[in-house]
């Protein structure tokens, strides 16, 4: 999966209301949600991702250098 795919590994639905970690709205129980992985809070399925949601493996695309596993690139 690529850094510029609006899609997200796992999508749930919400059971319980809460906040999104990026844009600070709220979702309520029967909201799309996601978790791009166990260290980040949960947010909107809808919310684009960010330059720091990565996929090891995949290419930076602003230095175009390959992410290591930590996410780490030549920027």
């Amino acid at each position: 999966m690529s850094t510029n795919n609006t899609d997200h590994p796992i999508i749930v639905i919400a059971r319980h209301q809460g906040t999104c970690s990026d844009c600070g709205g709220q979702y309520e129980g029967g909201d799309r949600i996601t978790r791009p992985n166990h260290f980040e809070l949960w947010r909107h399925a809808s919310c684009p991702r960010t330059k720091f949601d990565f996929d090891p493996g995949d290419v930076c695309p602003v230095c175009f250098t390959v992410r290591a596993t930590s996410g780490a690139c030549s920027c």
